[in-house]
């Protein structure tokens, strides 16, 4: 299967790198509990800055799918264990969230993008300059320019996909549970499922990252170099490296561990985490007509929209990453694809991405048995 798997993918992959949409990538499998692909294409740079092949161990920034692999795994541990519910207003472990119309705002509302809050905003510039505020810290800083944004649209009556509400959910699991964002994800994510590569990066300690020759580059900046064991997304960058919205780096095989234990809590063959909860956090939409869940997109249903392509299940969960990563799982059919790359390597600007992955799932499907 692998083979077949990978005689599907290299074209795609090649061209990809041809054209300089990505250097690299890896790219998992998984079908029926069994690992049926997990491939190294490329490079993790190009020549001129480090000719090294990609392995199937390279570590990547997974961007924003640390909403997914992270925040909403987090609070569904929370959520299960009884410290919140979807429902619960945040306001009361959040005073950053200054402003009118803002107390009404529910841990759904956040979890589903329906806050209210805007989408991105440039407050790395302010922390960059040294503006913190009243806040003693960039972390902090950021954190309450978040929370002090004005809402633009009604809490719940539609879907605005923000970093702004996860960088306030990755205080608020903070807040429930007296640890570090990191600490806690430690103790109840990758600790336990030995995800022994990932973590964040920690600029605050000016320290190099421990694993630092195996991550692949995101993107040369001409005033700050070739960042390599520094998240990318300059908000989180600002902030200090930990944030909810993104700063997990991570590998395609720990990632597979957290997917599968997901998808067989799902399937009431594990409990790992609660059943109810993920079926819970996978299947409420906090605003109508929207793809959204609880920290998860799903397939959009339009032909030609979907990142997942023509053929992977509709009735599947998942997240992308600006990186260029992609994790979506299929419970019901017990299988799952996860992409990392680092196709910001060029240029954030670069297009191609969707193509690229809208053929990945397309050959996946293809060489997977029928549903």
């Amino acid at each position: 299967m692998t083979r077949s798997v990978r005689k599907l993918l290299e074209p795609i992959l090649v061209e990809a790198m041809e054209q300089r949409v990505l250097p690299g990538a890896v790219v998992l499998v998984s079908e029926g509990g069994q690992l049926r692909c997990l491939e190294a294409f490329g490079l993790s740079a190009a020549p001129e800055d480090e000719n090294f092949p990609v392995q199937t161990d390279t570590i990547y920034d997974a961007a924003s799918v640390t909403k997914a692999a992270v925040t909403s795994c987090l609070l569904m541990s929370l959520v299960g264990e009884g410290t919140i519910t979807l429902h619960s207003p945040v306001a009361p472990w959040l005073p950053e969230l200054v402003g009118p119309d803002k107390a009404g705002i529910e841990l759904r509302h956040l979890l589903g993008h329906a806050s209210g809050l805007p989408a991105h905003l440039h407050y790395f510039d302010r922390i960059w300059a040294g503006d913190y505020g009243d806040s003693e810290n960039a972390r902090d800083a950021l954190v309450a320019m978040a929370g002090a944004e004005p809402l633009s649209y009604s809490m719940g009556s539609q879907t605005v996909y923000s970093d702004l509400g996860y960088i306030l959910l990755g205080r608020l699991i903070e807040r429930l549970s007296g640890k570090a964002l990191e600490q806690l994800f430690a103790e109840r994510i990758s600790g336990p499922l030995a995800m022994s590569d990932s973590g964040f990066a920690d600029l605050r300690t000016h320290l190099p990252h421990p694993k630092l020759a195996r991550i692949a580059p995101s993107q040369f900046y001409p005033d700050r170099g070739l960042l390599r064991g520094q998240v990318h997304d300059d908000n989180a960058n600002a902030g200090g490296g930990i944030c909810g919205h993104a700063g997990l780096f991570t590998t395609a095989k720990d990632l597979g561990k957290l997917a599968q234990t997901l998808i067989d809590t799902s399937q009431r063959r594990s409990e790992f985490f609660d059943p109810q909860v993920v079926d819970d956090f996978w299947s409420t939409k906090a605003a109508p007509e929207t793809s959204w869940r609880m920290g998860w997109d799903t397939p959009s249903a339009t032909p030609g929209v979907s990142h997942t392509g023509e053929r992977w299940p509709l009735q599947s969960v998942g997240h992308l990453g600006f990186t260029g990563t992609a994790m979506w799982l299929a419970p019901k059919h017990n299988r799952f694809v996860i992409i990392l790359s680092n196709r910001v390597y060029y240029s954030w600007e670069k297009e191609g991405i969707k193509r690229v992955r809208r053929a990945i799932f397309d050959a996946v499907t293809t060489a997977l048995p029928p549903l």
